[in-house]
C-alpha cells in the first residue's frame, strides 16, 4: 500500500515520539535504580553518609535539641533561645515549657486602644499564649522559686520537691549551707540530694529519733519518713540548729533551721512555737529570707 506524502510524515513523527520515550525511560531507570549506574540520591547520601544519620544527631546550636528535633518543635536549629527568654530551648523542651512561648504578652508593648477584637477566637486556657508560668518567672510547681532560678540550681521546675526528701525547693536553697564533719563533709538542704543516712545519721541518733517520731499526736511515724530503699533525709530529720526543732518542723513553721532564734527576740523558736506565741511574720516568710527569691 502506497502512503501519500502527509501519512509518511505522520508515521515519522510517531517513531520518534515513541523512540524518544524509551530513551528517557531507559536512561531514568539506569539513573535511579540501585545497584544499576551508581546513582544514590542527595537524601539518601544524607542519611547513609558515614553511617551517621547527621541531620538527625547534629546540634547546631548546642541547645540540647539535635537539628532534627528543632524541626519537630518548631524551634530555631541555629538560635539555643527561639523565644529570647534567656532559657535554651533544649532545657525548656526537656522540663515541659513551650521553648516558642516567652511568657510574656506582645499586648504589653502596644497601645491598647489600638487592639483589634474583630474574628478573635476563643481559646481553651492550656492551648493560650503567652502563658507565664513558661517564661524565665514563671513557677510551674509553685515552690517559690522562679524558672531562672531553677536553672542556676539545677532543680526541677515541675516539682517543687526535686530530690523527694519532703522538704521544699526554695526552702532548701534558701538555707542551703556546707556541713564540716569528721566522717565526710556534704551540703546541708542540697535541693537535688536528700543526703540519705548522711555521716551523721548514726544508729545511736536514729534510736532516738524513731521515739520522737512515733506517729502519734501528729508527729509523723519514723519508717514513714524513709524512701524506698530504707533510708532517711539529714536534711528532714536533722536539728541542725539544736533548738528542738527537727528540720522538717521548722520548714512546717517556716522557721530558720540554722538558727535557734530565728527572729532575734532572744527566745528559742522550740519556747515560742510551744506557747503559741511565734511571731505572724514566719507565716509570711520574712523571717526565711525567701524574699530575696520574689519572682
Amino acid at each position: 500500500m502506497t502512503m501519500s506524502h502527509n501519512q509518511m510524515a505522520y508515521v515519522a513523527i510517531v517513531s520518534t515520539l515513541i523512540f524518544g520515550s524509551l530513551f528517557v525511560g531507559a536512561t531514568g531507570y539506569f539513573q535511579t535504580s540501585e545497584g544499576v549506574g551508581g546513582y544514590q540520591s542527595e537524601y539518601e547520601d544524607d542519611l547513609v553518609g558515614d553511617g551517621i544519620n547527621t541531620n538527625s544527631t547534629r546540634d547546631t546550636d548546642g541547645d540540647g535539641l539535635n537539628d532534627a528535633e528543632e524541626v519537630l518543635y518548631g524551634t530555631d536549629p541555629l538560635d539555643p533561645d527561639t523565644d529570647k527568654d534567656t532559657m535554651s530551648d533544649g532545657w525548656e523542651v526537656a522540663n515541659g515549657l513551650n521553648p516558642l512561648d516567652n511568657g510574656e504578652s506582645d499586648d504589653a508593648e502596644n497601645d491598647p486602644s489600638e487592639a483589634n477584637s474583630d474574628g478573635a477566637e476563643e481559646q481553651e486556657e492550656d492551648d493560650s499564649w503567652p502563658d507565664p508560668d513558661d517564661g524565665p518567672k514563671g513557677d510551674p510547681d509553685r515552690d517559690g522559686l522562679i524558672n531562672s532560678i531553677e536553672i542556676e540550681e539545677g532543680t526541677n521546675p515541675r516539682l517543687a520537691d526535686t530530690d523527694g526528701d519532703g522538704l521544699n525547693d526554695r526552702w532548701e536553697v534558701t538555707y542551703k549551707k556546707e556541713v564540716y564533719h569528721p566522717l565526710g563533709n556534704y551540703t546541708l538542704f542540697d535541693p537535688l540530694s536528700g543526703n540519705w543516712d548522711c555521716s551523721e545519721l548514726t544508729d545511736a541518733m536514729k534510736d532516738g529519733l524513731r521515739e520522737h517520731f512515733d506517729g502519734e499526736n501528729g508527729v509523723p511515724e519514723w519508717d514513714d519518713l524513709s524512701n524506698a530503699e530504707g533510708e532517711h533525709s539529714c536534711d528532714q530529720v536533722l536539728d541542725s540548729d539544736n533548738d528542738q526543732l527537727f528540720n522538717l518542723e521548722e520548714e512546717a513553721y517556716g522557721t530558720n533551721p540554722n538558727l535557734a532564734d530565728s527572729d532575734g527576740d532572744l527566745l528559742d523558736d522550740i519556747h515560742e512555737i510551744s506557747n503559741s506565741t511565734i511571731s505572724i511574720k514566719f507565716a509570711t516568710g520574712q523571717l526565711c529570707g525567701l524574699d530575696l527569691l520574689d519572682p
